[in-house]
């Protein structure tokens, strides 16, 4: 009889400790922060990660980004920054405006997009606007860009936020195929500022 409550016990605690890490593993994989985990905060207000599309990375760091991150190309073609907050460490609100202004990026392309923090998903709006990119914003003759993000329409470049409801956003920058120079260098080139202009 005492060896099988031994049994029973034992498989008790085994069931137990697979359902707690179970759980604690979801709930890792499904957290809105989680997928930033791995990256490593570059100048106070952009993370850098060399893990999105990258054969080193783990197994947990590809179930993160599958489940609540972009769909990542190979890191040999792309790399991402990501901020949650602008320069003086204020979340980034909807309803806030906000003024992004970017150095030249010696890479074959960039965008700058606009992502829900919560649902990971582009931000809905009538002009159907998600991102710009070194193709469509203009630039000055020394190669510097100003993208406006508001819940209201813009005389620049416009990203638009949610006008609706005040809520949290992140913006990603993709670098695709920096060139040498600039991968040599990452992640420390010089990186957009993300001003508060009125709230």
């Amino acid at each position: 009889m005492k060896y099988l409550i031994a049994l029973v016990g034992a498989i008790l605690i085994v069931a137990a400790t697979f359902f707690v890490a179970r759980a604690t593993t979801v709930k890792s994989l499904t957290s809105e922060t989680s997928i930033f985990d791995t990256f490593e905060d570059v100048n106070g207000t952009w993370l850098f990660s060399d893990k999105i599309g990258a054969a080193a990375a783990s197994g947990v760091e590809r179930a993160r980004v599958a489940l609540g991150g972009p769909l990542g190309l190979s890191a040999k073609e792309a790399v991402y920054f990501v901020t949650q907050q602008d320069d003086d460490g204020a979340p980034l609100r909807s309803q806030c405006a906000y003024r992004i202004t970017g150095p030249p990026i010696d890479t074959r392309w960039w965008s700058l997009a606009l992502y829900d923090t919560i649902t990971q998903h582009y931000v809905p709006n009538a002009e159907n606007r998600s991102s710009w990119n070194s193709v469509s914003v203009l630039r000055a003759d020394d190669g510097t860009w100003v993208i406006q993000v508001a819940p209201t329409p813009q005389e620049e470049a416009w990203l638009p936020s949610q006008e609706t409801a005040d809520k949290t956003f992140e913006l990603m920058l993709r670098v695709y195929n920096p060139s040498d120079a600039t991968r040599a260098r990452l992640p420390n080139i010089e990186l957009p500022t993300v001003e508060r202009v009125s709230c």
